[in-house]
């Protein structure tokens, strides 16, 4: 088998068990069978290559410390693909809370003509929402992180949570209408 080829699944399959059984080249070679699927997931959740890369680096280490955990060798595409989702996932969370401290510190630096009735109702949103998102379901936050702030298909979404469609597609309506009731009196 060629790193060029695509390989199919008994061929999967047996480098997985040799992984699991300390082989360090078959795991190279599952790392550059799916090195380009990963990453084009890992950009289109971030938007950037270089974050993507980073993420993708640290999926595999994770996948190589961990193979000897995986159950079922025929999973490890989805296996793989959660890894590097979830690390995707709290890398946009991580950014996403810094340029929040950043955009409200600027905003309160630009606007120092705020009134207090103005900034506690920003701290109070933003508070809300917080709180909001800590009571949906681990699923629920997830599908809408995916789906709603990447900008995901439901497919995609459903890929990455290794459920159904019509599963991805449910959780996030879930989150919808669990987050327009518990928002609803700040928006």
């Amino acid at each position: 088998m060629n790193d060029g080829q695509k390989a199919n699944t008994s061929d999967i399959e047996r480098l997985v068990k040799a992984s699991q059984a300390g082989d360090r080249n078959a795991f190279d070679k599952l790392v550059r069978l799916y090195q380009r699927r990963v990453m084009r997931m890992a950009v289109r959740m971030l938007g950037n290559a270089n974050e993507a890369a980073e993420v993708v680096q640290a999926g595999f280490v994770k996948a190589y410390l961990g193979i000897g955990k995986l159950r079922n060798p025929k999973r490890f595409e989805v296996w793989l693909l959660r890894i590097v989702a979830n690390a995707a996932i709290s890398r946009a969370r991580a950014a996403k809370r810094r340029a929040e401290k950043v955009k409200v510190a600027g905003y309160y630096e630009n606007k120092k003509n705020l009134s207090p009735v103005e900034r506690a109702s920003a701290r109070e949103l933003k508070e809300a929402i917080q709180q909001a998102m800590l009571k949906l379901s681990k699923k629920e936050a997830k599908a809408i992180a995916l789906f709603g702030l990447k900008d995901l298909s439901h497919r995609q979404v459903s890929e990455i949570m290794g459920c159904s469609v019509e599963a991805a597609r449910w959780h996030v309506f879930r989150a919808r209408q669990k987050l327009k009731g518990l928002l609803k009196d700040h928006l």
